[in-house]
């Protein structure tokens, strides 16, 4: 982005606080009352037409026991005050409201000491509601013989009859690419294609952690404003099912030929991974309980990735460990480290996430890998000195260290000692990537010379470039795998290593290491358990009981540790 005036609009759209929208989506009607006092501290406009007030300004201030009845009041403080306040809006039920006494949709959640009611009119003689366990007996009827994500895109346009659904899946630099696809016929195919990181920023990315399911019935539709007292902060919107989006995604929604949209956050291990994302060329409603079914959709899904996901990082470690545990062995057995090494370079390249390793002190090299041209040692050694002198780090860019242009482009590289008189260093093979973007990701936006603001690309035809010189990012689980290996070298580097005092500042710093990727497994293990809990049938509940005590015996501390411990 060269353009000095498109990259301030770009930013300037980077920072739009898009959760202060200080507006609605016209389907329902908005309040929030003070949780203590029971005034009215914000209302859509429409909310005074339905209550038949003036205006919206004439509601502020108001008891909101003054517009709904005695059951609608007690939904409404019991929704608020369950568990886990502050997240997605819970339905609440049924409730006859306004003027008229319509019957609506009532969806309730606490934000900031702000009770937000959203009212949304219930339709009759509508066709049977969505339900989640639906949706999940097709899947799994469905990867008996469907691959997954194609079986979820084809399961979830089969139960909602959105004409374009897709499983969006976020990579590092957070553009993203569809990985399957149902489509119903009207809308054209995006199967393949990457996005830019642009297409969402990191605001929206946020919310939609955040708010795991967003709902445009009309893209078309004009915004209904929601007023506050004249000194109050902006309402925070992150959770309003109602909640006007950015008028920029709605022309990007537009430029596409969408008229209707909803999104299903795939989280794991408690980030957004990717987006189940379903577009209709007309204008399509989806209800309160079609949203609930399609929040427990994507909450299954995710509790099937991250499980997938966590049974990879252990089954990588388990390997991992066997082959640190072989090091060690001979390590502990032998009088130089580098004759281990070259006794055992298989060893050494198992113990890494890499295609090529070298250990080196002094004038002494170990160099592990087809691929490891001896050649690439300087360069690799120039960057490791300049960039990770005092802590480990990595690059996936060829030219950020390596100037001939051939051979890994990926580089990590982590000091052996305080002095760093000693390096590890390991390297990825080049992938040569041929991408197929919705798009040149060059035009991602268009500036708007007038108003100096950004408006989206109105082409998403297939543009294709070939991306070389990059490898696969190095990850959090990389960087602890060769933080452990590099503790385990760094005990046989120096000529002292038998020396039993040598070895507690190394061996300190493991069980530090261990105890923290431990605390990471018990996370991720609470993120898994929070997304099954809904999908657990009595036995398997009791087994978790049953694994949970037995993990929390394990963790106990000794008899009378804890009366030591107090004194």
């Amino acid at each position: 982005m060269t353009d000095p005036k498109l990259q301030t609009a770009f930013e300037a759209c980077a920072r739009e606080p898009i959760h202060l929208s200080g507006a609605i989506q016209p389907h329902g009607a908005l309040l929030a009352f003070a949780a203590r006092s029971g005034a009215i501290a914000a209302a859509s406009d429409n909310a005074a037409e339905l209550f038949g007030a003036d205006d919206a300004v004439a509601l502020l201030g108001q008891p909101i026991e003054d517009l709904f009845d005695a059951h609608a009041l007690e939904l409404i403080r019991a929704s608020a005050a369950a568990p886990r306040p502050g997240e997605f809006p819970r339905l609440a039920g049924l409730v006859n409201a306004g003027v008229w006494g319509g019957l609506h949709h009532l969806s309730v959640h606490l934000r900031s000491d702000l009770i937000h009611v959203e009212l949304e009119p219930a339709a009759r003689a509508v066709a049977e509601p969505l339900e989640a366990h639906a949706m999940i007996a097709g899947l799994e009827a469905r990867t008996q013989a469907t691959p997954f994500f194609q079986a979820v895109a084809e399961q979830v346009r089969a139960l909602t009859g959105y004409d374009r659904v897709m499983v969006y899946a976020f990579r590092h630099d957070h553009s993203g690419e569809v990985v399957a696809q149902s489509l119903g016929g009207e809308l054209s195919s995006y199967l393949g294609l990457r996005f830019p990181a642009s297409d969402i920023p990191p605001q929206a990315r946020a919310l939609y952690l955040a708010n795991r399911v967003r709902v445009i019935p009309d893209a078309g539709y004009a915004p209904v404003p929601v007023r506050t007292a004249a000194q109050a902060a902006p309402l925070d919107m992150s959770f309003d099912v109602l909640r006007s989006v950015s008028p920029i995604h709605l022309e990007y929604l537009r430029n596409m030929g969408v008229r209707a949209s909803m999104s299903i956050s795939l989280i794991v291990d408690g980030r957004l991974w990717g987006l189940i994302a379903c577009h209709h060329p007309q204008p399509r409603a989806v209800g309160p309980r079609e949203r609930i079914a399609a929040d427990v959709f994507g909450r299954y899904v995710s509790l099937l990735l991250s499980t997938r996901n966590l049974k990879q990082i252990a089954a990588a470690e388990a390997a991992a460990r066997l082959h640190r545990d072989r090091l060690e062995q001979a390590l502990a057995q032998a009088s130089s480290l580098f004759a281990v090494l070259r006794e055992q370079p298989d060893a050494l390249l198992g113990a890494l996430a890499a295609d090529g390793a070298a250990v080196v002190a002094g004038d002494e090299a170990v160099l592990a890998g087809a691929d490891f041209d001896p050649a690439l040692l300087a360069p690799a050694l120039a960057w490791a000195r300049t960039h990770a002198r005092h802590a480990a780090a990595g690059t996936h860019a060829r030219a950020d260290w390596n100037a001939s242009g051939r051979g890994p482009a990926g580089l990590f590289a982590a000091p052996l000692d305080a002095e760093a008189s000693g390096w590890l260093l390991l390297l990825r093979n080049e992938q040569v990537e041929h991408v197929r973007w919705a798009g040149s990701p060059a035009d991602a936006y268009q500036l708007d010379a007038g108003r100096l603001t950004i408006g989206p690309r109105t082409s998403f035809a297939e543009w294709n470039e070939t991306v070389c010189g990059t490898a696969e990012p190095w990850s959090e689980e990389d960087a602890e795998g060769a933080e452990r290996l590099r503790l385990l070298l760094s005990r046989y580097l120096h000529a002292d290593a038998r020396n039993p005092a040598a070895h507690d500042d190394v061996g300190g710093r493991l069980v530090r290491l261990d105890a923290h990727g431990h605390r990471r497994r018990l996370l991720r293990l609470a993120n898994l358990l929070d997304d099954a809990a809904e999908h657990l049938d009595p036995a398997q509940r009791a087994q978790l009981d049953e694994a949970i005590a037995r993990m929390e015996a394990a963790l106990a501390l000794p008899a009378g540790a804890d009366r030591r411990a107090a004194g």
